[in-house]
């Protein structure tokens, strides 16, 4: 409905799942395969049932298809099947997870949407797990009742991938990467939410993780494998990405003992789905803070959700958030907020720029879908809130700085990355660069209202720029060993922006964004170092003096 304010809002309900008699949940990673999803989920629901007189589910994860997949089978209707999908295509381990957020078996597992493998074989592998107390029960093509169809060349690199995990990880494992797995629902609730891979050596950052953290009664089965050279095939670049990923799996993993500190603080919230009543959600659908406080304060419900214009929420965005409210220290919940994969140059190469390091800075996360955490300084336009929490602000309080108000006065935001809101970034060069701009202020105001305690990294790497710019040439006077740290300096940044603006013109495979990104980098820099200095010296926040 609308109300009288012009906002559009909307009421519906968000039920925390249930505890259900649900045996096995498969889900099935797709992208682009419209042609055959249909009859292809159809098959996997009829083999999987063959095999089991119990209750299972199918959950189908549009991994991003821009070929109406998601559409193909959403309009099938087939029983016990869940649609699920977003629209920037993210990779199969993110999409695995999404699915495993809303799996309610007791055993899930995966396989391949393309049937290059036979996923007749799940049902045995939870049997084999009940009834030899496993936590993990993968599909390998080495076992020696496996029946494979499978390209020499394949063969070798994978043999030779698996002795590289074995030397990393001490797994013994004849094949980690085949697409056919199950594993108990305890290792998706503690061991899912660490993961950071979302593409190809997803299978062996779960394995890893789930093995330092106790989940070590692992068994491999036979498979059926007939390799048709489909949407699951992985190509050169891809092997390399493998290794590359597999490579920081380990270095987080054995070095930083990164997955070990984030464990601690997931339990903190938890990535259970709690049983409990329904959930109220008014969904609003406005930009202005005008508006939106309009509109909450004649909801009827607890939680509010708030969508800025344009933007498309992914089809689990209210059931993945709001059992998360369970938690009554939690007063907003924010997602990635992605761009979608077409768009104009400038509105890509705007993405590539938040997408990056360098341009994204601390805040990267909120265009990367990353770990489970809390936040305090998120300007993001779409979010989930408590209604009494969201009024309580300061009604000068900008949208996009909700999450920095809700922070002053006491309120914890929850970064949940599995789930996400598609919107088309503000394309470069200016409207791009007042969204910097205004982040940037609000950041020097901040730290002119609390002082250095709100200096983080980001904010340094600004001063330092600005000091750069400002003062660097007087190492040119410096003589011969002040110029030659004056080029090195210059030199090491422009080649960290080529780097940038590379792997943005890769990500969407255009030279044209990629030139764009590097301009769009500079000047991103120059006018958030402006800003936050302007802010700085300028007046309080206004926000900070209400909270």
């Amino acid at each position: 409905m609308t109300d009288s304010s012009g906002a559009g809002v909307a009421t519906t309900v968000a039920e925390s799942q249930q505890e259900v008699a649900i045996a096995l949940s498969v889900i099935v990673p797709v992208y682009d395969q419209a042609k055959v999803i249909v009859e292809n989920v159809r098959v996997i629901r009829e083999r999987v049932a063959a095999g089991t007189d119990e209750r299972f589910e199918i959950i189908v994860v549009s991994d991003g298809s821009v070929d109406g997949t998601a559409e193909r089978i959403l309009e099938s209707e087939l029983p016990d099947v869940k649609v699920l999908y977003y629209d920037r295509n993210l990779g199969k381990g993110y999409a695995i997870k999404t699915g495993a957020r809303e799996a309610r078996g007791r055993w899930i597992g995966y396989v391949d949407a393309d049937l290059d493998l036979d996923p007749a074989a799940l049902p045995a592998f939870v049997a084999a797990g009940i009834a030899d107390d496993l936590d993990i029960v993968i599909g390998s093509k080495r076992h020696p009742n496996s029946d494979v169809h499978y390209p020499r060349s394949r063969v070798i690199s994978s043999w030779i991938y698996q002795q590289l995990v074995r030397v990393l990880f001490g797994l013994d494992v004849r094949d980690t990467q085949v697409g056919l797995k199950v594993f108990r629902r305890e290792v998706a609730e503690e061991v899912m939410p660490l993961l950071l891979v979302k593409r190809f050596a997803f299978d062996i950052e779960l394995l890893a993780v789930a093995r330092a953290f106790g989940y070590d009664r692992l068994r491999e089965m036979p498979i059926a494998l007939d390799y048709k050279f489909t949407g699951s095939g992985v190509r050169s670049m891809a092997v390399v990405h493998a290794v590359f990923d597999t490579l920081a799996v380990f270095y987080r993993l054995r070095i930083l003992g990164y997955y070990q500190r984030r464990l601690v603080a997931n339990r903190a919230f938890a990535w259970t789905i709690p049983s409990g009543p329904r959930v109220g959600v008014t969904v609003i659908e406005a930009d202005g803070m005008a508006e939106r406080r309009a509109a909450a304060q004649i909801a009827d419900t607890e939680i509010v959700a708030f969508l800025e214009h344009g933007a498309k929420p992914s089809a689990n965005w209210l059931t993945a958030t709001t059992p998360a409210f369970s938690r009554a220290g939690v007063a907003a919940i924010v997602t990635p907020q992605l761009a979608p994969a077409g768009g104009n140059i400038r509105e890509r190469a705007s993405a590539a720029i938040a997408e990056s390091r360098i341009g994204g800075g601390s805040l990267r996360c909120r265009f990367t879908p990353g770990a489970i955490r809390y936040v305090t300084d998120f300007p993001a336009l779409s979010f989930l809130v408590r209604r009494d929490r969201f009024l309580a602000l300061d009604t000068e309080t900008p949208p996009e700085q909700v999450v920095l108000a809700l922070a002053a006065a006491g309120g914890q935001t929850l970064y949940l990355p599995e789930a996400s809101v598609t919107i088309p970034p503000a394309p470069l060069f200016l409207p791009q660069l007042r969204r910097i701009g205004s982040y940037g202020r609000a950041r020097g105001l901040l730290v002119r209202a609390n002082g250095i305690g709100a200096i983080r990294l980001s904010t340094v790497c600004l001063l330092v720029f600005l000091i750069s710019v400002a003062f660097s040439w007087l190492l040119l006077l410096a003589g011969p060993i002040g110029r030659g740290v004056w080029l090195a300096l210059w030199s090491a940044y422009l080649a960290a922006i080529v780097i940038a603006g590379s792997f943005g013109g890769l990500r969407f495979r255009s030279v044209k964004v990629g030139v764009l990104t590097c301009c769009g980098l500079v000047l991103t820099h120059a006018v958030a170092s402006a800003m936050f200095c302007s802010g700085l010296v300028g007046r309080d926040w206004p926000v900070e003096r209400g909270a």
